[in-house]
Parts: C-alpha cells; sequence; structure tokens
C-alpha cells in the first residue's frame, strides 16, 4: 500500500513538472525555438549551395584550359552535392529543376564521343550561373549580362533605322543565345511570371525579326518593351511596359481594374452620404413677423 503511493506522488509530480515545462515554453517560445531551427537548416543549406558554386567555378576554369580529365572529376563531385544536398529550401521547384537541367546539359555534353568546346563551354556557362544564383543572392554572376543585352537591343534598334533585316535579326539571336546561359539562373531567382514574361516576348520578337516583310514600327515597338522588360528582370526599373503584346501580360491586371472601380465606387457612395447628410441637416425655421 505503501509502495503504491510512493509510486502515486512520483508520476503525479513527473506531470506537474510536465505542466510547468508546458507553461514556461509558450507558443511564442516555440514559434521562436522553430525558427531557430530552420534558420539552422537553410545555414546548411547555403553551406551545400556555396560548395556546389566552388565546385562549379573550379569545373568551368578546367572547361576554359581544356583539360578534359579533370571536367569529368568535377562533375562527378557537382552530381554527388547536387544528390546529397537541401538544395529545396532556398528556391522553388522549378528553381531546383534548372539547376538539375543544366548538370543533365553538362553531362551529355562530357559523354558526346566528338569533343566540342563550343558546346562545352556553354553548358559549362549556364551550370556555374545557375550555381551560383543559388547561393549568390545578392551579387549573382547573371546580372552582369544586363550590358550584353541591352547592347544588342541597341544594335536592334540601330539596324531597323537603317533598314537592315538581316542586322536585326543577327543582334536579336545574339541576345537570344545571351540569354539562354542565364535562363536557368534567373528561373532560380526570379518569379515563374516574370521568366513567363521574357519567355513571351522572345518568341514574339523572333516572329518579327523572322518575318518575311518586317515591318519598322512594330520591331521598333517591340524594342521598346524589350527595353522596358529586361530593366525590370535585372532590377533596373520596376515598371514593366504599359502596352506589350497579350501573351505577354500576366493575370494580374483584371483585379487592378476591379480594384480601381471599387475605389470609385465608394469614393461616390461617400460624396452621396456627404451631400444627404447636408440637406438633412438643414432646419426649416419659419420666419419672424414683426408685430
Amino acid at each position: 500500500m505503501y509502495g503504491g503511493r510512493m509510486l502515486f506522488q512520483r508520476y503525479a509530480r513527473l506531470w506537474i513538472g510536465l505542466f510547468l515545462i508546458g507553461l514556461i515554453l509558450s507558443p511564442a517560445q516555440t514559434h521562436a525555438m522553430n525558427d531557430n531551427q530552420g534558420s539552422i537548416q537553410q545555414g546548411d543549406a547555403l553551406k551545400q549551395a556555396q560548395a556546389l558554386s566552388q565546385t562549379v567555378d573550379r569545373l568551368y576554369q578546367h572547361v576554359l584550359e581544356g583539360n578534359t580529365n579533370l571536367v569529368q572529376k568535377d562533375l562527378v563531385e557537382v552530381n554527388s552535392l547536387f544528390e546529397n544536398a537541401e538544395l529545396q529550401k532556398l528556391t522553388t521547384v522549378e528553381g531546383i529543376h534548372a539547376l538539375s537541367e543544366t548538370i543533365i546539359e553538362m553531362k551529355e555534353a562530357v559523354a558526346r564521343v566528338q569533343l566540342d568546346p563550343e558546346d562545352w563551354l556553354t553548358a559549362s556557362a549556364k551550370l556555374r550561373m545557375a550555381a551560383d544564383s543559388l547561393y549568390n543572392t545578392k551579387q549573382p554572376l547573371w546580372l552582369q549580362y544586363h550590358k550584353l543585352i541591352r547592347e544588342e537591343l541597341s544594335l536592334m534598334k540601330a539596324e531597323t533605322q537603317k533598314g537592315s533585316p538581316l542586322g536585326v535579326k543577327q543582334a536579336y539571336e545574339r541576345l537570344q543565345d545571351h540569354y539562354e546561359v542565364i535562363r536557368p539562373a534567373v528561373i532560380i531567382q526570379r518569379k515563374p511570371a516574370d521568366v513567363t514574361m521574357i519567355d513571351s516576348w522572345l518568341s514574339y520578337a523572333g516572329g518579327l525579326v523572322n518575318a518575311v516583310s518586317p515591318q519598322s514600327a512594330q520591331i521598333q515597338s517591340m524594342i521598346g518593351q524589350g527595353e522596358e522588360m529586361f530593366n525590370g528582370l535585372f532590377g533596373k526599373k520596376k515598371d514593366y511596359p504599359a502596352m506589350a503584346p497579350l501573351d505577354q501580360v500576366d493575370g494580374t491586371w483584371p483585379w487592378v481594374l476591379w480594384a480601381g472601380a471599387f475605389i470609385v465606387i465608394m469614393l461616390a457612395y461617400t460624396a452621396y452620404r456627404k451631400y444627404r447628410g447636408e440637406q438633412d441637416g438643414y432646419k426649416k425655421v419659419a420666419p419672424k413677423w414683426k408685430g
């Protein structure tokens, strides 16, 4: 009997202790602990991304040197880092998919029987931009391509003014090549809507410059839209062109129109209520006759 009472007291003290711990660890503190754990996990992911970026940089240098043996060795290490890392904490599903595609493209370039230096260089450059953008969020390498793309847009404009369709087409193709190198990095760091907008513009521009009889006015307008879009993509300007082809516009504009209409209606209703209030506030006063 005495042993049962002692056992009961021990369990009682245990439950009271757990209850007090629950009171001490308030929801806010628990949330802070979860945030701290999440920060630690993201910090580990950043370290893994840094290791991946450094390995890819080394691979890129070996490609420039033409050292195929070291390139293959680096690629094995890149593949291992990618498979074992928790990089999904640093980007979207689309971003991870884009990074994966650059690794696959590099593998395919290395696996080809006939070595193509240009193919190796392009694939390694895309992989380098993508890996860097995953780790380097503030000043990634791909932002340096803004100058190249801006120069090609300026050349397109100049060739259009000179009436040279071939010059416009060549400048457009170079611009497209530049963008293809940084596109995986863009997917990793930018919103899907931004990537879709640029892809749509490139498709629209390609149709214009490759037309049998290209229209100068349309090409000039298209170039202006491209300048605005790329400025926004590279963080040089926030606003996108007001007039753009429908396939370049995302789904947010109807909500903007509805919001504007709602505000106008509310202002009109408020003015009406104020007017009625003033009318009701006037009291009729009988005239005072002097006797």
